[in-house]
């Protein structure tokens, strides 16, 4: 029985080799329906050499291409297969249904045929222009790339933490990016996201579709003004891979690069004032969701001996700008100014993190002392009302030390003998007798008298330019912002091996000299402000797009996560500017 299994065994082995050696020939074309201007592809594949290879007549078909053959071996697993092609490129001579015919080849001995194949033909379309469709096609990759800025909250309230994200969305081949223009945050408190030299590559969800993206810039906005803000847009030139409409040598599609500039949409944040309804008197501005406590190293000690009072605020929101409450003691504890610590950290929500104010306190006398309760108030964005901490009032044991002044101790004065002050009056005069003297109306007595008078007028012109030169508040700042200027573009040229450090000095240099020449602030350089007032002392349109150009870099090397920067060319390209610059103020 045990050798008739055997047997059974063995013949399904042998026999399922045999299946799976089995030759195959079969045909497939490109698709069944085909317009009558088209062409189709059809091909004859094998699981194993032949031949003698015979096609079929093609009969109502014109060979535009072929026959192409190609062969190939691939290994699975330990095993070998073996495929090779016939291939025919083929045009349709007439419209309705035209059936291709058998193929035959001969594969160890045996004569293999492939089934019929059935074609519709159907009426001829317009060709489009090869151009036309490459643009299209090139557009197509385009419109696959996206620029998008993210905001959490477009209603916030004034002080509440709104976080703000510029991600580029792609499913096409990107080669690289440069930034054009960076938003500014007038009227809002700022914090900017430390972001990876490398952004990360992610996947997401963008208009419902699956999309590649990196976050290339992600900032903490805060209001300080109610009303509407308009955040202007994020501006990059981003380099996209697209289809020419040419094949290489070998049949691939190349591709070329093509630069388009993207833009995010212009947000606008309706920042709405804190209720005025229960607002606590004590509320120094807090936003969002905190804990606040009062910790003393110890509660029992001697006079003269030092504690510490950790006055402690956490949570998350505008963490960095609430007021810290301030402890209130007897006067018997002397209380120092604090240490201050801070641990923040950008979340979704805001600031998250903790504050702190460090006390030292040093008890001057024997006996127990308050430290009163202290208070911290802010606006929960969760209940949307206001809610106040109060910590506990916290006693100090000073076991040992002089004992505190009583009211009579503290009013006591001591008593002052007269004598110490006053001496008795001499009753008789004593008479001494006068030395002539030897500098009375001498050359150096009339020396000393007119050369001051002399001097007299230098003295009050010299006084004069010292208070005109005060008195240039304009020339002074001109003069000082000019030297800056020099300093920075000098120092940038130490760090030009320090990205960071270099495009800070460049810009902080950019800056100065704006400063020195267009007498505006800081607060007012905002793009287009700069390029008006720039415009209005006849500058030359070619010198004002190279400083924006160049102050743009800046901008972007600074506050986003790129390496692709020049800094050899762009502090060339600072120094020519800044010639051009000077040159034409001058005139």
């Amino acid at each position: 029985m045990k050798i008739l299994h055997l047997y059974i065994v063995l013949f399904c082995v042998l026999f399922t080799q045999s299946l799976a050696a089995q030759a195959t020939f079969e045909a497939s074309v490109n698709k069944d329906q085909v317009p009558l201007n088209d062409v189709i592809q059809i091909e004859f594949t094998m699981n194993s050499d032949g031949d003698e290879f015979r096609s079929p007549t093609f009969e109502g078909f014109t060979v535009v291409g072929g026959p192409n053959s190609a062969v190939s071996y691939a290994w699975m697993n330990g095993k070998k297969s073996f495929k090779k092609s016939f291939s025919y490129l083929l045009r349709p001579k007439r419209k309705g249904k035209i059936t291709i015919g058998k193929a035959s080849i001969v594969m160890d001995g045996e004569t293999y045929t492939t089934n019929p194949i059935t074609i519709t033909v159907t009426d001829a379309i317009e060709r489009q222009d090869p151009r036309q469709q490459i643009n299209q096609m090139q557009q197509g990759t385009l419109d696959k790339v996206h620029l998008v800025a993210e905001v959490s909250k477009a209603k916030p309230y004034i002080n509440e933490p709104v976080t703000l994200v510029y991600k580029l969305y792609f499913n096409a081949p990107v080669g690289g990016y440069r930034g054009n223009e960076i938003p500014t945050y007038d009227k809002f408190w700022t914090y900017n996201v430390e972001m990876p030299q490398r952004p990360e590559l992610k996947q997401g969800k963008y208009k419902g579709e699956m999309y590649n993206y990196i976050v290339l810039k992600q900032d903490v906005i805060m209001a300080q003004e109610v009303g509407k803000h308009q955040i202007k847009p994020l501006s990059l030139t981003v380099q996209v891979e697209v289809p020419t409409g040419r094949r290489d040598f070998f049949g691939f599609p190349e591709y070329g690069v093509i630069e388009k500039e993207f833009s995010t949409q212009t947000i606008t944040i309706d920042a709405q004032a804190l209720p005025q309804k229960d607002r606590p008197v004590n509320f120094s501005g807090g936003v969002g969701e905190f804990t606040m406590k009062a910790t003393p190293s110890t509660t029992a000690l001697k006079a003269g001996e030092p504690f510490y009072l950790t006055v402690n605020v956490a949570g998350k929101g505008n963490l960095n700008l609430v007021t810290l409450p301030t402890p209130v003691a007897h006067s018997a504890l002397e209380v120092y100014d604090p240490q201050y610590t801070e641990k923040l950290t950008p979340t979704a929500g805001g600031l998250q993190g903790n504050r702190s104010n460090k006390y030292t306190i040093i008890p001057q006398y024997q006996g127990e002392y308050n430290i009163d309760p202290m208070e911290f108030s802010y606006f929960d964005l969760t209940s949307k009302q206001y809610k106040t901490i109060t910590t506990d009032t916290i006693k100090i044991q000073v076991l040992d030390g002089p004992m505190l002044p009583t009211n009579k101790e503290v009013a006591g004065t001591d008593q002052v003998d007269d004598q110490e002050f006053f001496q008795k009056n001499k009753t008789t005069l004593t008479f001494v007798e006068g030395r002539q003297s030897t500098y009375w109306k001498t050359p150096l007595f009339y020396f000393f008298l007119l050369v001051p008078i002399g001097a007299m007028p230098l003295f009050a012109l010299a006084m004069r330019l010292k208070a005109a030169r005060v008195s240039d508040v304009e020339g002074n700042r001109l003069k000082r912002n000019n030297r800056l200027a020099k300093k920075y573009l000098s120092e940038a040229k130490k760090h030009m091996k320090d990205k960071d450090r270099f495009y800070e000095a460049l810009e902080r240099c950019l800056h100065n000299f704006l400063k020195a020449k267009l007498n505006i602030e800081t607060s007012e350089m905002s793009n287009d402000n700069i390029t008006e007032i720039l415009q209005e002392k006849a500058i030359d349109s070619t010198a004002i797009d190279s400083f924006m150009n160049l102050k743009n870099a800046c901008e972007w090397a600074r506050y986003t996560p790129t390496d692709q920067v020049n800094i050899v060319n762009d502090y060339e390209t600072a120094i020519d500017v800044i010639d051009q610059l000077e040159k034409q103020f001058k005139f």
